[in-house]
């Protein structure tokens, strides 16, 4: 949980501001591990709640989808939400600030990450990817495969030539 008190700005007039430093080290995000997070996020007090405004650098932990080696892919999160005040009716994917005056950035920052992975994440523009046959890792070490593959249905045309 990356908490943040804001009571401050709950009965402020409208407008005032509050900066949120973020400068944490490896942190899991519900499903989503992160390598850091270090920025500032602007809280903004606004009519329906908290306008919450920032970029946040990180780095992800992902998965190569060609050679499935885990990797750390760089991002920065912008952010752009309102959190509503807990009395309000929020509707069902608003955020909200508590009835203590603590938000919770981590589904806020875990949402964007997930928008920004890529469809197919790369470990790096080039990558091999692995052996469909043995399974060898293509960048690490070259494949033991035979060379010269005869799709097993075409094998009976191959005894014909000899």
């Amino acid at each position: 949980m990356i908490r943040f008190d804001v009571s401050a700005l709950i009965k402020a007039r409208l407008g005032k501001t509050l900066t949120l430093n973020l400068d944490t080290g490896r942190q899991t995000l519900k499903d989503l591990e992160v390598s850091f997070l270090r920025g500032s996020v602007q809280a903004i007090r606004v009519q329906s709640g908290l306008l919450i405004q920032g970029a946040v650098a990180s780095q992800l932990r992902l998965e190569c989808v060609r050679c499935l080696e885990p990797f750390d892919f760089p991002v920065v999160l912008e952010l752009e939400e309102i959190f509503r005040l807990a009395p309000a009716k929020a509707h069902h994917s608003s955020y909200l600030v508590g009835e203590d005056g603590w938000i919770d950035l981590a589904p806020l920052l875990r949402e964007q990450a997930w928008v920004d992975i890529p469809m197919k994440p790369l470990c790096r523009p080039d990558c091999k990817g692995l052996c469909p046959h043995c399974g060898a890792n293509l960048n690490i070490e070259p494949c033991t495969c035979e060379q010269i593959r005869i799709d097993p249905r075409l094998a009976p045309l191959q005894k014909l030539r000899e």
